[in-house]
């Protein structure tokens, strides 16, 4: 679907009640009865409800805005609904004209704010949030951001990767499980979302990821992590979250390998190494612990 547009096929002009024209009757602030004829048809739901599905998918986001009352005359009746993507692209429609233009601002503010917003819009010159139309009624807007779980690759499938899978999907995350081994990239052993037998350089390489991506690293070997974590720093944009198992020494020799490929100090210091959050944890089901905590530490502070 080509989210670039502002309004799919089908949906209506948008009318912008400029000088009267193609002004419709609101509810009186009450839901709708039947969906109007363009803009927010049960076909047009049908494909934003569709796009947010494939949102969810992608790990990706995006703000519902959904005219779920109006007063007087409006260019959008209640029902009419519009995603509005971070960039300000849409698909779908609130009625076009100022209210529209107004309603993706609140939007994309709704987005960096993470939280809904019931939004009401005086449509006649001289109120309050006038927006210069000549309307004269009254919309509510009612704005939802969709957010995604965030997402985290655990490469490599051992006892410390299956538990963090394991306790990151119950805090919330969406656990991606990569390792090229197939007796342990299980589907039926482990607690994840995703498990996928891959070789690990590749797909870290090639794996969908951008800066609200979590990375954790606790492969069978170092030179599967250093693999690994090259392929994640050289992406853009990079994970916002990368971490990596091992002892101090450990730690160290692989940050000097990256250092005579190329990478820079800032490079590195951006990797979370040794891994987890230091409360002395022993056990693979401790160490997943201090990492998962680590990585929540990392996305509230983010918020």
């Amino acid at each position: 679907m080509n989210t670039e547009r502002t309004r799919e096929p089908g949906m209506g002009p948008g009318p912008e009640c400029q000088s009267g024209a193609g002004s419709r009757t609101g509810s009186g602030l009450a839901p709708g009865r039947g969906g109007p004829a363009t803009g927010g048809g049960p076909a047009d739901s049908v494909a934003i409800y569709k796009e947010i599905a494939r949102l969810i998918d992608e790990g990706r986001r995006a703000a519902l805005a959904i005219v779920i009352a109006t007063q007087a005359s409006s260019p959008g009746l209640p029902g009419f609904k519009m995603l509005v993507f971070p960039d300000g692209a849409t698909l779908g429609t609130v009625g076009g004209g100022a209210l529209e233009a107004r309603i993706i601002r609140e939007a994309q503010d709704t987005l960096a704010r993470g939280t809904p917003r019931l939004v009401e819009l005086e449509l006649a010159p001289g109120a309050q949030d006038n927006l210069g139309m000549t309307c004269g009624g009254t919309a509510r807007v009612y704005i939802e951001p969709i957010v995604p779980r965030p997402r985290v690759y655990v490469f490599g499938a051992g006892h410390v990767g299956a538990a963090v899978a394991h306790i990151a999907t119950v805090a919330g995350f969406r656990a991606v499980v990569v390792d090229d081994r197939p007796e342990f990239a299980d589907r039926e052993k482990l607690v994840a979302d995703e498990v996928v037998v891959s070789d690990l350089g590749g797909a870290a390489r090639t794996m969908p990821m951008d800066a609200g991506t979590y990375v954790v690293i606790v492969t069978r070997g170092h030179a599967h992590d250093r693999e690994v974590l090259a392929e994640c720093l050289r992406r853009r944009p990079r994970p916002g979250y990368i971490g990596m198992i091992g002892s101090r020494s450990k730690v160290r020799a692989t940050f000097d390998a990256l250092l005579g490929e190329g990478f820079s100090q800032e490079d590195v210091a951006c990797v979370h190494a040794p891994i987890g959050l230091d409360i002395g944890a022993e056990t693979a089901q401790e160490i997943a612990v201090a990492i998962v905590a680590e990585m929540i530490e990392v996305k509230n502070k983010k918020q």
